[in-house]
């Protein structure tokens, strides 16, 4: 890709026709005023851009208008704040350096070199001094943007206030998703970014026409996004979009909505990944159970799973207003919920409606909707009431509350913030590598999985993609999905292939069979030994009674408690397990590659395996914040070999 100036660049340098009609406009627009800077300046290289253009009138113009002075207000009020850093992506001819120039800010302006060039002839030959104006090169593609920035004096340190107006368009959304992630390694947690999207919901005969005419000028729209997935865009590289719910003033609701709806967009760049978990020195395990033999393959991916997403449910915990049944209230929040719960409802259900059954073809899986409802996150058919005896239908509009609104807002950003801290705390050359063979897997897997584990119907089994769903709405890149989800998908294929041969399922086999013996164990003793809640163990445990394969019996040795012991039956169904597992590994290393099997065991046990009796690196990310649930309860001994995810909140232990 050429310059970046707004459309392509020509051949010569000189500005693309799109920027000539902008400019054009421009000259014709009432401006934000301020009391400094050099308006003038700004409109003679307006003038100058747009020599020979006439601007025509209808939405264009309505919709430019609104644009320029959503920058403008932006710009007017972060200096008014303090802010003395304004950097300018793809800036082209954009004159706010010059109209908003005030003692002691700094302008960085990044773009194609020849655009540059032949900016600065002009504003050389009108005679106005840019001073001010630190002018970056760089190709968006590929040209490091950050570096260049701090390289041309721009302090990390310091807020500063980015800008993307009118290029996201012409971008490809991985240049685009590579370009924000640059400017949030550069931007103080709390810095602001104004950027302005081509969105999907604008009227489809007018979107057509726009991208006829831009296309036949040379410079086609590479890319249009709705705004709930222009929100997660921003999410996933730092920024987190600045919600409606923020003030209760409903002119200014209705104003951001507005221009939300046209695409003009503010986020704040939150907090970075390396932030420390806890302001105590870590905990460890009492005692940790290291495995007597190698670890199966779903027993690797699990753990690494749900030690993942421990550490990502303590930081939505930290960061969010919550309530939950035995460890209290922080502020006035929804129920917490764990990692499950947004991947299967809030990270699609916004505040405008969508129905049960466009949830599920996005989700790819079901949710609780009732909890979900009870729990405050959403309303069902307008309401926060129950009206339904069962589960309400397919037709069935969900909404998210306010509540659930600020907790999605929360969650969005979080899995590529705990997947930073990871390369940061393990290493890149370990969680790369892991990534990159957990990619290969899945793209060769079925493309409906979810990017969660489902919840876990009522005899413990997982469940696979609905076959009447219709396909994804858009087919995914897989290398574009956060490692949580990499992993959910690889083990769910597992525990599918698996369960399909086995009379149990995965969950109750990797995790309560595994561990019971003939001789007996202890009830008390099973939720340490297997890693999950005592609920969860006596949910699993009434799925092998029923089956006849344990026994309940009184302690021998004590006056009071159970102990849990296999039958005849229950014996040969454990051995059964670890003969399914063997199999099913066999085969993966029949079908992926003995090399790609044993290169993402190798990156598994390099986290989940502990040396000299020490616990595993794994463990590490289990450390809560002292306002964590967590942080009251001893650290586990063991992780679950498989999640055990219900309804009950989605907790991977069964919480």
């Amino acid at each position: 890709m050429g310059r970046m100036t707004e459309g392509s660049a020509l051949d010569n340098g000189g500005p693309s026709i799109t920027a000539r009609r902008v400019a054009a406009y421009r000259l014709g627009f009432t401006r934000v005023p301020a009391p400094y800077g050099d308006a003038a300046a700004d409109e003679a290289l307006a003038a100058d851009v747009a020599e020979g253009q006439e601007p025509g009138a209808g939405r264009m113009r309505e919709y430019l208008e609104a644009r320029t002075r959503f920058f403008d207000r932006l710009v007017v009020g972060a200096i008014d704040r303090g802010v003395r850093q304004v950097v300018i992506g793809a800036a082209g001819y954009d004159g706010r350096a010059l109209r908003y120039a005030k003692p002691g800010v700094r302008w960085f302006e990044v773009d194609h070199p020849a655009t540059q060039r032949d900016k600065r002839e002009r504003l050389e030959r009108l005679g106005r001094g840019v001073g001010q104006i630190q002018f970056v090169e760089a190709d968006f593609t590929s040209d490091p943007i950050a570096e260049r920035l701090t390289a041309a004096g721009l302090d990390p340190k310091k807020p500063s206030l980015f800008l993307l107006e009118g290029i996201a368009v012409y971008l490809e959304l991985a240049v685009l998703e590579r370009v924000l992630r640059e400017f949030r390694q550069v931007a103080r947690a709390g810095s602001r970014l104004a950027i302005s999207v081509s969105v999907s919901s604008a009227q489809t005969e007018a979107r057509a026409r726009f991208e006829a005419a831009v296309a036949r000028l040379g410079e086609p729209a590479r890319s249009t996004l709705g705004a709930a997935e222009a929100t997660e865009l921003l999410a996933r590289t730092g920024w987190h979009v600045m919600a409606s719910d923020e003030s209760d003033d409903p002119d200014a609701v209705a104003r951001r909505d507005r221009l939300r709806s046209s695409g003009l967009l503010t986020a704040r760049a939150g907090p970075t990944a390396n932030a420390a978990p806890t302001t105590r020195p870590p905990r460890r395990p009492q005692q940790v159970e290291h495995p007597s033999g190698p670890l199966s393959v779903s027993a690797l991916l699990s753990q690494t799973l749900v030690a993942f997403t421990i550490e990502l449910d303590n930081e939505a915990e930290h960061r969010l207003p919550h309530r939950t049944t035995n460890h209290g209230a922080q502020g006035d929040g929804a129920w917490l919920t764990s990692l499950a719960m947004f991947e299967n409802c809030l990270r699609f259900v916004t505040d405008q409606p969508i129905t049960v059954r466009e949830l599920e073809t996005r989700a790819r899986t079901g949710t609780n909707l009732d909890g979900m409802r009870r729990w405050g996150h959403i309303t069902i058919d307008g309401t926060s009431k129950k009206i339904y005896k069962t589960r309400p239908g397919p037709g069935g509009v969900l909404r998210a509350t306010a509540r659930g609104l600020r907790a999605r807002q929360a969650w969005l950003p979080l899995p590529g913030l705990i997947e930073q801290r990871w390369q940061e705390r393990y290493g890149a050359e370990l969680i790369g590598p892991l990534r990159h063979r957990l990619e290969a897997i899945a793209a060769q897997l079925d493309p409906g999985l979810p990017d969660t584990l489902p919840i876990l119907d009522p005899a413990l089994f997982s469940r696979g993609p609905d076959p009447a769903l219709p396909p994804r709405p858009e087919p995914q890149d897989v290398t574009a999905l956060p490692l949580s989800a990499l992993l959910s998908r690889v083990l769910l294929a597992f525990a599918l292939e698996y369960e399909a041969e086995s009379e149990l399922s995965l969950a109750v086999g990797a995790n309560l069979l595994r561990v019971l013996r003939t001789d007996g164990t202890r009830l008390r003793d099973l939720p340490p030994l297997t890693g999950i809640s005592k609920e969860a163990v006596a949910w699993a445990m009434g799925v092998l009674l029923r089956a006849g394969q344990a026994a309940e019996e009184p302690d021998p040795a004590a006056s009071r408690g159970k102990v849990a012991r296999l039958t005849a039956q229950g014996l040969r169904a454990q051995r059964l397990h670890l003969d399914f597992l063997g199999t099913v590994e066999d085969r993966w290393r029949e079908r992926f590659g003995r090399d790609t099997i044993g290169a993402l065991r190798e990156s598994l046990e390099a986290l989940a395996l502990g040396a000299d009796g020490q616990p595993p690196p794994l463990f590490q990310a289990l450390q809560p914040y002292p306002d964590n649930w967590r942080a009251a309860l001893p650290l586990p001994r063991t992780l679950p070999y498989y999640p055990m995810v219900l309804h009950r909140g989605g907790y991977p232990d069964g919480s």
